[in-house]
């Protein structure tokens, strides 16, 4: 392996110290003939609008583009902000040029306001970063998912979550609005990457900041993409269908259909290779949602059947319907799992070898939908209801086996019949009013939550002691439950400016929370043959009422280069509770008069460079099941009991973020840093009696916290057809964890240390390489513990290698991963290789693609994970993918204004 490094980094030398031959020289002035700095500069092809070369011009306005000799029409193309963009056109260039000073004239439409920088492939507009599209390599028919694997400073981890400069990312948007759902699943693995224009990062807004045009102060981050305009008028279609070996099978279709703003899309899917709803680009086809513990992340092997319709329009001048949608989902996943789990006690520990596997069936539907109403041009009315339904089915089998320092404990095994039906209800409903006098607004939301679930649980146990003199604890029994959930929240504020840049806020919210719970269970009588004898000791039936009101105050000052915020809430909640269980009856009334506040910054440093920080602190109140002193035994290994005196938990945050975009030198970094300290928190108070099983209290403890530290950063070079980008990254967590176990206090300090660095090397039209490398370190210690430290390493090298061949229509793609373990247990394995290879060729225009591939090649992809916790450490294996070939053909058939594509 480390030849290959060392081969590919000599490789990319030797590509960098390629240089130019011939330069195209110039200035650019404005209209009243002063230079212009920071001017976007670049020469392009005619024929397809590659980007040659590009610069930015210094501050006398002076530029120069490297280029070697060109025999084909180009295009030179200045812009810059507040002015006209320039283009002169040449039919080749074989000699070096000092061009006229370029003159571009005033930009009467520009707005001041929005624009700061305009580049070609990043543009910062206020508090959003633009990347173009265009300039994003991806493989052939990638879906937009791909496109945020291929930016500078957006990472996707092996679960799909994504991140933005260390922001989490909780909604994904396309031309502004939600398609299907906020969450963007079924747009990132559906919307091919190839119509988008731009792709836009922004911080997340609340409803009442988008309607009344405040400036967003979530941690959280949004993303948005912009359909091309050109491509905002026609239909894409996409057709797949493949068979493999081991009957492995996929089909899916994609249609929508774009008119102005009139969007109908239609999405059908079914599959057994893990696909997640619809079959995507090559790099899922490959198994590119490869997790760190191996090639293929997901646990299991599920079949999946779905078919969904979205659809949004102008339904009038002031009536924007932004989605009505419904999906139809089906799956069947078969689980299976070995786990290894070491507990560690003061004087000795627990070893627990257990074995599981499950059957589950789902079916869902659900409905969304989302209209915005302008009565008039101040007043907003938005309406989003959602409604969910779904049935699962599900068999589970176990057993388990428990030793203290190799003395036999207890073992247990069991099987278990579900049932389940979850539905719920959401319909939310939100208007905003503006007034004449700029800042002053008014913001009202009614949002309601209703749910109710059913579960029968038939189970079957066995579970032997052997080192006590507590009888065996057998089990043949039906459980019946049913939960309702009624939520209901009022929230009105009223916003008033005290000058032009300073807010003030007043808000009042109500909220009242209704749950209702209730749990019969029944052993097997053999005389009848019936589940009738009623156990008292397992049912239980619940209801609680909470009632919350908050009055809340918020300052917010809005400057040019910063935006500074603080708000404080005050909660009075009237908690009710009332619950039987073991035939005896408990009530619980509480009063809480809590307070909570946030703060933060946002500070412009540079035109390209931001720093926000933020600060907030609340309480937690425990739940009622953990104040109650009953004992819960409905698990034979796990007996549960309430602290009736736990008191209110106490959480400050404080979180910094840091980014840079350097579109001159085609550099970016960022970091991050986090710290989180918590008092009175609720942790577990268990020991272990001399069978094994364990009894679970709850008890405050004070002084945990954690911190975080981290960043990346992209370098970016280009010349000729030539690109490379290299991306290093680090991240250092500390936890600092105090807690309880076997009835006496322990302390852990746990370090996690997960550098990384990747490489991307595009020659346009020819091959694509993207080596990677990434190491995850935990290294815990302890005080007052059987073990006195616990550490592993973990390492992934993953290449990526894509060619192309006869004018880009043969694709020859492969996928390698290498992952190996420095500590694991006994009978697991330490290290694999995983590997996928396809060959495609496209043809009849092509709309036509026929596709080869082999997942796993090697035949040992595995997902074996080891976890390092405060009181245990745990290793895992689970079943998974294996390998399979298969081969699929495409259909493509796009139209755009007329023209087919």
């Amino acid at each position: 392996m480390k030849k290959i490094l060392w081969l590919l980094l000599f490789s990319f030398n030797c590509l960098l110290l390629s240089g130019q031959k011939l330069s195209v020289n110039g200035k650019v002035s404005n209209f009243e003939n002063k230079p212009v700095e920071n001017a976007s500069v670049r020469l392009i092809k005619q024929k397809d609008s590659s980007v040659i070369s590009s610069a930015f011009t210094n501050k006398e306005g002076n530029f120069s583009l490297k280029i070697n000799e060109l025999n084909e029409p180009s295009i030179l193309k200045v812009e810059a902000d507040k002015l006209l963009p320039y283009s002169k056109n040449f039919d080749r260039i074989n000699t070096s040029l000092t061009l006229e000073e370029i003159r571009l004239d005033k930009d009467k439409i520009s707005n001041i306001e929005e624009v700061v920088i305009t580049a070609s492939p990043i543009k910062i507009k206020k508090d959003t970063i633009e990347f173009n599209a265009n300039a994003i390599k991806v493989r052939p028919d990638s879906n937009i998912q791909e496109l945020l694997k291929n930016i500078d400073g957006i990472e996707v981890d092996s679960d799909g979550k994504i991140t933005v400069n260390g922001k989490e990312v909780d909604q994904i948007m396309i031309n502004g609005k939600p398609f299907f759902d906020t969450n963007g699943k079924i747009a990132l693995e559906n919307i091919p990457a190839d119509i988008i224009k731009n792709i836009q990062v922004t911080s997340t807004k609340t409803k009442e900041e988008e309607l009344t045009g405040k400036t967003p102060k979530s941690e959280k981050s949004t993303i948005n993409f912009n359909i091309d305009e050109k491509k905002n008028q026609g239909f894409i279609s996409r057709i797949t269908g493949g068979y493999g070996s081991d009957k492995r099978y996929e089909a899916s279709g994609f249609l929508s259909y774009f008119k102005n703003k009139t969007k109908i899309s239609v999405l059908g899917s079914s599959n057994n290779i893990n696909t997640k709803g619809f079959t995507n680009d090559e790099a899922q086809n490959l198994g590119g949602n490869t997790g760190a513990r191996g090639g293929n992340n997901m646990k299991g092997i599920q079949k999946s059947t779905t078919i969904g319709v979205n659809y949004s329009d102008e339904l009038g001048p002031n009536v924007d319907l932004e989605s009505l949608g419904a999906t139809r989902n089906e799956t069947n996943l078969e689980t299976a799992s070995k786990v290894s789990r070491t507990t560690f006690l003061p004087d000795s520990t627990l070893k627990t070898d257990s074995e599981n596997h499950a059957d589950n069936n789902t079916e869902q539907y659900n409905f969304n939908s989302a209209v915005r109403i302008k009565p008039d041009s101040l007043s907003t009315i938005y309406f989003s209801p959602k409604l969910s339904l779904s049935k699962t089915t599900n068999e589970r089998t176990s057993k388990s086996i428990t030793y203290r320092n190799d003395e036999l404990l207890n073992e247990s095994e069991s099987s278990t019949n579900a049932k389940s039906e979850n539905n719920s209800f959401s319909p939310n409903l939100y208007y905003s009013k503006k007034f004449n006098k700029k800042g002053r607004s008014l913001y009202a939301s009614l949002n309601t939550s209703i749910s109710e679930s059913k579960n029968d649980n038939l189970t079957k146990s066995a579970t032997k002691f052997y080192q006590s003199s507590d009888p065996d604890d057998i089990r043949n029994q039906l459980s019946e439950s049913k939960n309702q959930n009624n939520n209901y929240s009022f929230n009105a504020k009223y916003s008033e400016p005290v000058s032009d840049s300073l807010n003030v806020t007043l808000g009042l919210n109500y909220n009242s929370k209704n749950l209702s719970s209730i749990r019969n269970v029944n052993d097997f009588d053999e005389n009848t043959g019936q589940y009738s004898n009623y156990n008292i000791l397992l049912s239980k039936s619940s209801d609680q009422r909470n009632n919350q009101l908050s009055p809340e105050i918020n300052i917010e000052l809005n400057k040019k280069k910063y935006s500074v915020w603080a708000s404080t809430t005050v909660n009075f909640s009237d908690l009710k509770y009332n619950a039987v269980f073991n035939g005896e009856h408990y009530d619980l009334q509480r009063n809480f008069t809590l307070p909570d506040y946030n703060a933060g910054l946002q500070y412009r440093i540079s035109e390209t460079s931001k720093l926000n920080i933020y600060n907030s602190a609340s309480f937690t109140v425990p739940t009622p099941e953990n104040v109650i002193p009953y004992r819960d035994e409905s698990n034979p290994l796990i007996t549960y009991e309430g602290n009736p005196d736990l008191k209110n938990a106490w959480s400050n945050r404080t979180s910094i973020y840091f980014n840079n975009f350097n579109t001159k030198t085609n550099f970016n970094y960022n970091v991050n840093l986090s710290f989180t300290y918590n008092n009175n928190d609720v942790t577990d108070f268990s020991f272990y009696d001399e069978s094994g099983k364990q009894f679970v209290s709850y008890k405050n403890i004070s002084g945990n916290k954690s911190a975080t530290l981290g960043g990346s950063l992209g370098k970016t070079y280009k010349w000729n057809d030539n690109k490379l980008t290299i991306r290093p990254k680090a991240n250092l967590s500390y936890q600092y964890n105090k807690g309880y176990i076997n009835g006496q206090e322990f302390l852990g300090n746990s370090y996690t240390f997960t550098p990384g660095i990747s490489f991307t090397y595009d020659k346009k039209d020819k091959v694509n390489i993207k080596p990677s490398y990434n190491v995850n370190y935990t290294l815990s210690n302890y005080e007052n513990y059987s073990v006195e430290s616990i550490k592993n390493t973990y390492q992934t090298f993953r290449l990526e290698l894509t060619n192309y061949f006869l004018k880009t229509n043969l694709i020859f793609e492969n996928d390698f991963e290498y992952n190996k373990s420095s500590n694991i247990t006994p009978g697991f394995k330490r290290d694999f290789y995983f590997w996928n290879t396809s060959i495609g060729y496209t043809f009849y225009k092509k709309q036509l693609t026929a596709r080869v591939r082999v997942y796993d090649l090697l035949n040992q992809n595995q997902s074996v994970r080891r976890t390092i916790s405060a009181s245990y450490v745990e290793d895992r294996e689970d079943l998974i993918l294996k390998r399979y070939i298969m081969f699929s053909l495409t259909m493509k058939l796009n139209k755009f204004a007329g023209r087919k594509k």
